[in-house]
């Protein structure tokens, strides 16, 4: 999707034109989902958020200042709710519900590894998690992850090379 585009439809829906919302939020949902599914370890508190995140977005979207921040800003707000999320402990990372997390995964992935991959997951702290979602899984640049998390672009390199050694070695064990 081109960023005059965005732009644009940021533009008309800051203007009150919920379709240009509609169509802001299908462009970003599934990378949304894909972040909040492996920050929280549950779908039903992922679909939560990004539920949760919507209607903030679209309730705020007027406080944008600038149409091109639309990914980072949406991507903070929902960082908070995942945050918010994890704090409540509603959700218990054991009752994942297995099956839609191996439907997440493409077709010859296995069952097993996606398991592997989330038990790793646990392993790392939260900030590390959160950096690496949003790096590997969103495909954030450690600067749109530096203004998403408030750290430093140094730190969130740092973090970025850290986290995957040591997600390495976890999934090499």
């Amino acid at each position: 999707m081109s960023s005059k585009i965005t732009h644009d439809l940021v533009k008309n829906a800051q203007k009150g034109d919920v379709n240009s919302f509609g169509e802001l939020y299908a462009i970003y949902n599934r990378d949304m989902f894909r972040f909040a599914y492996y920050y929280t370890g549950s779908v039903s508190a992922a679909e939560d958020c990004v539920s949760e995140t919507a209607l903030i977005a679209f309730q705020k979207i007027n406080q944008l200042k600038k149409a091109s921040c639309f990914k980072s800003w949406l991507f903070k707000i929902l960082y908070n709710q995942c945050k918010a999320a994890q704090k409540e402990k509603a959700f218990a990372m054991n009752t994942v519900d297995y099956q839609s997390q191996v439907s997440l995964s493409s077709a010859n992935d296995d069952k097993s590894e996606s398991i592997e991959l989330k038990n790793a997951l646990k392993s790392l702290s939260d900030e590390e998690r959160e950096i690496l979602i949003l790096y590997y899984s969103c495909g954030y640049t450690s600067k749109e992850i530096s203004e998403i998390t408030e750290l430093k672009d140094a730190t969130v390199r740092s973090k970025i090379s850290r986290s995957t050694a040591k997600l390495r070695t976890l999934l090499s064990m």
